[in-house]
């Protein structure tokens, strides 16, 4: 079986104990890896299941495989990024890309006080997802969605969890808490938070907490705020 490559399938493709691979999938099995009939390869659904899998048909656009053996991964720690949208769309879907490879388990796109009004393409952030999990060999799939405010995002996941805000703003970060407490995490968009956001946060008792004596921007802070809550879990 190889080890270094996790496939992705949906439910809608597991039937019967059978994964039909989507087609991304067969592409890469049969032109960049070459398998063959009997081969094994691990196979997630996104769902936390690490399936192993033997490979029966391969054709040039169709490749089968029966399920032998699955696994259940444990549950990962909540952590949930809420960020503002960036003009560029290479350095969002960068952003988005990070953020799943580091752990996130739910990304926010919000459309803030200071971001600019972009179109968000669903199936391109799917995609980027889906690829994401694979290469960091995670096999629960991310949830995502689109906001319009940071008041928003706290109304909703403000409530029950720790609020963590990427600004220059100190305040002390508490060590005692459980290291599955869930987290929201928010990083704002190229032209930082308004003042209402702010106030917002505080009043939602949020923790703001410095990632760098320097100007980051919003890419760069979502890749700093997960590597700083990765040291928490």
């Amino acid at each position: 079986m190889d080890d270094h490559f996790l496939f992705y399938a949906d439910p809608e493709h597991i039937r019967n104990n059978v994964v039909h691979f989507p087609e991304e999938e067969v592409r890469h099995i049969v032109k960049v890896l070459r398998k063959k009939p009997g081969d094994r390869v691990q196979v997630t659904d996104g769902s936390g299941k690490r399936m192993d899998v033997r490979l029966m048909e391969i054709e040039k656009k169709r490749v089968t495989g029966e399920i032998v053996a699955t696994e259940v991964e444990p549950a990962e720690p909540e952590r949930i990024l809420a960020m503002g949208l960036v003009r560029k769309r290479e350095r969002l879907e960068f952003a988005i890309e990070k953020a799943v490879e580091l752990g996130a388990t739910h990304i926010i796109l919000v459309h803030s006080d200071h971001s600019e009004k972009m179109s968000i393409k669903a199936p391109r952030v799917d995609n980027i997802i889906i690829s994401a999990i694979k290469q960091s060999q995670r096999c629960y799939l991310p949830k995502w969605e689109t906001r319009n405010s940071f008041g928003e995002v706290l109304e909703a996941y403000g409530k029950d969890r720790r609020v963590l805000v990427a600004h220059p703003r100190d305040s002390p970060v508490s060590e005692n808490h459980a290291k599955d407490d869930p987290l929201l995490m928010m990083v704002g968009p190229e032209g930082g938070f308004s003042t209402e956001e702010l106030e917002q946060a505080a009043s939602a008792e949020a923790v703001f907490i410095r990632l760098a004596h320097t100007r980051l921007r919003t890419e760069t802070a979502v890749c700093a705020v997960m590597a700083y809550t990765a040291r928490m879990l």
